[in-house]
């Protein structure tokens, strides 16, 4: 009988335990990536806001990981930053994007003890760096037109009112 009674209670408090999740320290979803829209970049270089929400009552230190599959994306390893008790804050992600396209990052949150708490989300970024490129000529273009029809009207003005 006694052996049993051991069994059923080693098996009520050995089973929880051994599925329990190895980061049991933090609850889950207290401190995570907010998923977002599309994001559209117009540049190589620019700084990609992901937003942090923090459900604890204090305010927390963490790290804003990002990570590309795409060798066409660069992304700075990770971000450090602090947000306060029960708020949200963008961290600012540096990427650098040498093609056009749409491009997947993968965003987590982790400690400075690199312990993960929260699970990965996925950004989708757009990219068209060229077209301000395309932008800075085609206005330098319509400068030069202006600049050269204001310079032909003011020819013009003085040649008939010298004759």
């Amino acid at each position: 009988m006694t052996k049993t009674i051991r069994m059923i209670l080693a098996a009520m408090f050995l089973v929880p335990v051994s599925f329990a999740p190895a980061q049991a320290a933090l609850p889950q979803a207290q401190v995570y990536v907010v998923k977002g829209s599309n994001i559209n970049m117009v540049s190589r270089d620019t700084k990609v806001p992901v937003s942090i929400q923090n459900n604890y009552n204090r305010a927390v230190r963490i790290r804003v990981h990002a990570r590309s599959a795409d060798p066409a994306v660069t992304v700075q390893d990770y971000v450090s930053l602090t947000i306060p008790a029960n708020s949200r804050k963008d961290a600012l992600l540096p990427v650098t994007i040498i093609s056009n396209g749409k491009f997947t990052l993968k965003v987590w949150v982790t400690t400075f003890t690199d312990l993960r708490i929260s699970n990965t989300t996925d950004l989708t970024i757009t990219a068209n760096p060229d077209i301000e490129l395309y932008i800075l000529f085609g206005f330098g273009i319509f400068i030069a037109v202006l600049v050269g029809l204001g310079a032909y009207r003011m020819f013009r003005r003085n040649k008939v009112g010298n004759i």
